[in-house]
Formats: C-alpha cells, structure tokens, sequence
C-alpha cells in the first residue's frame, strides 16, 4: 500500500456504542456480518484504512469494559475477560502464576500504545496466523467463550481457528472471556523470533506447558505460531514430551519432532525451510529453560 493512501477518507459506516452485553447481542442480531467489532481496533483501524473491509456498522465495545474486562479465579479456572489489555495481563499476578507463557507473549506485542489499547479478544478474533496470544493460549489448554443472542458456547483455542482470518465465530457471537486450568505445578514459556524486538510480525513463535515430575516430563503441551495457515497444536511432539525424560537428548528429540509438525510457507520475512529450522531451535530453547537444562 502506498503511503498517500493512508490519507484517504475511510469508507463511511453507521457507529453504534451499546451500554449493556444484551444490548450487543441484539445489535449484532440485527446488523449481522454487515458489522464489525471494534475492541483496541489496533487491526481494525489498518484494514479500514487500506478498505480492506468496508462495514456499514461498527460497533464499539468499549462501554462494555466492566463487564467484559479483567482477570479472576473461579475455583481452579482462570477467567479472562475479551477486553483485557495486554498491558493488563502483563502485570497481572494471576497471569504471572498460572499463564506466564501467556504473560510474556503479552509483553512482546508490538509497541506499549498497542498494548496499551489491544486486547486478547481482538487477538483471537482476527486470527492471523502469527497471532502471539494464540500458542501460549492453546499450550495452557485454554478455552474460548462465544456468546450470542442465542447463548454461550466454549471451544478449545486450537479448534477456535479455521483458516487464515478465519474462525468458527458466527456473525452473531462474540469472544466474551478466555478460560484457563489454574494448575499448581505446571510451568510453562513463550517465545518467538522476530526481526527486531518490537513492534512487528513474529516470524516464529512457540509456547510450552510442563509440568515436571522427578526428571520427568509427566504431561505438557507444544504449540507453535506462525508456521501454519492457524497457530496449532503440536500433537505428536506434545505425546511424546509426556512421561519422557527431561534430559537434553530427549528434548532434542522433541524439538526435532516439533519441528516436523509445522507447516510453513515462504514469505517476505522468512523461508519455510529456515522457519522449520526455527521450531527447532526455539522448542529446544523453551524446554531446555523449563527442565532446568543447560
């Protein structure tokens, strides 16, 4: 895109700014796929500006923060409101504890005005591959809240991606909150490779979950972002990873496996071949570091 075009009008739209969730829900209802959402609008206000998407309504969630915003445990769940910052779920002590691959992923995404306007909704909602939330998110077994006129649903982040900028969501719902397993003794990382530390697109991004049991690692899970058209679940290396060693020939072979998994393409930031080189080496990284593994 040339840059004079940023100076463009955007296209026009009807603006709507509900007071109420059941006031979005009926709202969405009638508009349909016509509207948009509009949370941090950190993507949204890029793909109006290039007319990328050319809605006639966009409707602002930002009244609805008390209620669609915020950190809590719930027994032995983490709930994560859709409008959370990731400003907020960096300093916040619950993500520290029980998310911290979540936590530092939060802590990378672009600049600090990003972060400070950009939410894990958002994230989610606009399913990029490289989404950075997404691989922490799906490695801690969490789960997406979808709410519409006509109820709630609840679908595991891996299977909440359908495509690239594609999910399961229906015109009428809406991502209300993010769950979690608040569990003593799992530990868990993120990391990706990027150009430079900030403000850019993740080349490669892996998160982990352990949870380790005298030398062992008795169960944990792999996800990897950026190197398929969705952020995935690495399934074979994350059953392999359960009940092995936590010693740094097995982890070799983890990450060798991890990288096997992955499905990249070659772009203008990377090749495939040097991206599967990079889940690799970022998945031995990350295990290496929670196993304790010089």
């Amino acid at each position: 895109m040339r840059a004079f075009q940023y100076l463009a009008p955007i296209a026009p739209f009807a603006f709507e700014a509900p007071g109420s969730v059941r006031e979005l829900t009926g709202l969405m209802r009638a508009y349909g796929s016509s509207a948009k959402l509009i949370a941090g609008g950190t993507d949204l206000m890029i793909e109006l500006k290039e007319r990328l998407i050319e809605p006639e309504t966009v409707i602002d969630l930002s009244r609805l923060r008390p209620a669609l915003a915020g950190v809590s445990l719930k027994g032995r769940t983490v709930r994560i409101g859709a409008l959370t910052t990731f400003s907020e779920l960096e300093v916040n002590p619950l993500v520290a504890k029980y998310a911290e691959a979540l936590r530092v992923a939060a802590s990378q995404v672009g600049t600090l005005q990003i972060r400070n306007l950009g939410t894990i909704g958002g994230n989610l909602a606009t399913a990029s591959p490289a989404a950075d939330t997404a691989p922490p998110l799906i490695a801690l077994r969490a789960k997406v809240h979808l709410l519409s006129d006509k109820g709630e649903r609840t679908v595991p982040v891996e299977k909440f991606f359908t495509g690239v900028k594609r999910t399961v969501l229906s015109p009428y719902e809406f991502i209300s909150a993010v769950e979690l397993p608040a569990e003593e003794g799992f530990t868990s990382h993120w990391t990706r490779f990027a150009r430079r530390n900030e403000n850019v697109i993740s080349v490669v991004s892996v998160a982990a979950a352990v949870e380790l049991e005298g030398g062992r690692f008795s169960h944990g899970r792999i996800s990897l972002g950026a190197v398929a058209p969705t952020p995935l679940l690495a399934g074979r290396s994350s059953t392999a990873l359960n009940g092995s060693q936590a010693d740094e020939e097995t982890i070799q072979k983890i990450a060798r496996l991890a990288s096997s998994e992955s499905k990249p393409i070659s772009d203008v930031r990377a090749g495939a071949e040097y991206r599967r080189h990079l889940v690799y080496v970022l998945t031995k990284r990350i295990l290496s570091l929670l196993a304790g593994v010089d």
